[in-house]
């Protein structure tokens, strides 16, 4: 099976080296690697030129719409995107992948476990984000419990809504259990994702809250969950008006609490 990999970038070259290398040491040899560049003002494009992989350097709106650009490129039997600042876990994760695959040809989309490093790539903690009682449609609607860089599907005609900022991959998730496609979880290790102020995770802002709740209003199945997350929006705000941070580090708090509680139904 032949394998594309879609990377995403825009001034990343800090990291992409890495994520580059991760791909291109896999000991599965049939891989497609299209690099999409937003007009990087770093040294990306020199570090890319280090190694075989497609590279298009053009203007676009956001990752999403590199994504799908890269998506309407990938002429492999199995597709995922890794960012420029992640990498994958190990040399033998897409030769893992295509096993798996090839053993279920039922599957779909695969879906794993990773670890969170930081701007150094030292290791912080792993990141386990499915039971396999909760990988359902029903779950999904309420949280995204998929790890995008340990995500991995046949390729189809699915791409991302590029009216999205943050919740793009939420979506394409969503996506793909509504159509009920066939997905499985594997609780094996498949990805480092990185912890640096340059990504869209690690922007915890008001703007970005706001997306998630006008997403989950839209699409998911719990009234008191969207009420929840509209309140914790407008504490961002409030803490982003009056730079009190502290706000943030509260709310953050109170999200664990109350998944706790409620057993993560909010």
């Amino acid at each position: 099976m032949r394998v594309s990999v879609i990377t995403p970038s825009r001034n990343q070259g800090k990291y992409i080296d890495h994520c580059l290398r991760s791909i291109h040491n896999q000991t599965h040899g049939n891989i497609e690697h299209i690099v999409l560049d937003g007009m990087s003002t770093d040294d990306t494009a020199k570090v890319v030129a280090n190694y075989r992989s497609i590279f298009l350097q053009q203007k676009d709106s956001g990752p999403a719409q590199a994504i799908n650009r890269g998506l309407d490129m990938a002429t492999g039997d199995i597709v995922c995107w890794l960012n420029a600042d992640d990498a994958f876990a190990s040399r033998h994760v897409l030769e893992r992948i295509v096993q798996l695959f090839s053993e279920r040809p039922e599957v779909e989309v695969i879906t794993g476990n990773g670890y969170y490093i930081d701007e150094n790539g030292r290791y912080l903690k792993p990141i386990v984000n499915a039971r396999p009682d909760r990988c359902c449609l029903k779950w999904i609607r309420k949280h995204d419990f998929v790890l995008q860089p340990a995500t991995f599907w046949k390729r189809n005609q699915f791409r991302l809504d590029e009216g999205l900022n943050y919740c793009f991959d939420w979506k394409l998730w969503l996506d793909f259990f509504e159509a009920k496609m066939n997905v499985l979880y594997v609780p094996e290790y498949f990805a480092f994702y990185r912890m640096q102020p340059g990504s869209l995770t690690f922007q915890d802002s008001a703007v970005r809250m706001r997306e998630i709740y006008e997403f989950i209003s839209r699409n998911g199945s719990n009234g008191a969950q969207a009420a929840w997350i509209w309140a914790n929006w407008r504490i961002y705000q409030l803490a982003e008006g009056l730079h009190l941070p502290v706000l943030k580090r509260m709310s953050r708090r109170a999200f664990i609490v109350v998944g706790i509680i409620t057993n993560d139904h909010i």
